[in-house]
């Protein structure tokens, strides 16, 4: 049998096959196609957490400050604070106060914020931690060893425990400016 009576007789059949064959393809790749959705979603709203010390007098800004760079909102579900690696208390339910105590340094020279677990950093949010109050000429010393401190990795470093809109979850580790993935 030449191959034009085999397509004469069983077209059907082939049209049919190939026909499955394609739906199946088709399926597959729009299952494919899903879960990249899915993924794209998560990457497309994942915060993106960084901290750093900003030593500004042309804005009276000196301090440690945090601020949320990625396209979603980061929810804050546990923080840590160490000095000198020790864990630091926190002192009226702020750690960031209790790591000015920590370092020696006195607190009627900063404010003191930063976020509590189920606090959320919108998109672009920008908060202080540790901050300098004004240009009082006797909170120098402390200002300088304020910045010496968030120089020295291993004299303060936080750890940040955030999630986003999707409940994934992130970990921001100060000393290595480095946020990353956690199961």
């Amino acid at each position: 049998m030449d191959i034009r009576a085999f397509f004469k007789e069983y077209r059907d059949t082939v049209l049919a096959s190939a026909g499955i064959i394609i739906a199946i393809g088709s399926l597959f790749f729009t299952i494919w196609q899903g879960k990249e959705q899915i993924r794209h979603n998560h990457i497309s709203v994942e915060p993106r957490v960084n901290a750093y010390f900003a030593n500004d007098g042309r804005i009276n800004k000196s301090g440690v400050y945090i601020i949320n760079n990625g396209m979603g909102t980061a929810f804050v579900s546990a923080i840590s604070v160490t000095v000198d690696g020790k864990k630091v208390n926190p002192i009226n339910n702020n750690v960031f106060l209790g790591a000015v105590s920590s370092l020696g340094l006195n607190a009627k020279c900063f404010v003191v914020g930063g976020p509590r677990p189920n606090d959320s950093f919108r998109v672009g949010d920008e908060t202080f931690l540790i901050e300098a109050r004004g240009t009082d000429k006797s909170c120098s010393l402390d200002s300088l060893m304020l910045m010496l401190a968030t120089l020295e990795s291993s004299r303060l470093d936080f750890i940040l425990d955030i999630e986003s809109i999707y409940g994934d979850k992130f970990r921001y580790i100060y000393s290595e400016n480095k946020q990353v993935r956690i199961n």
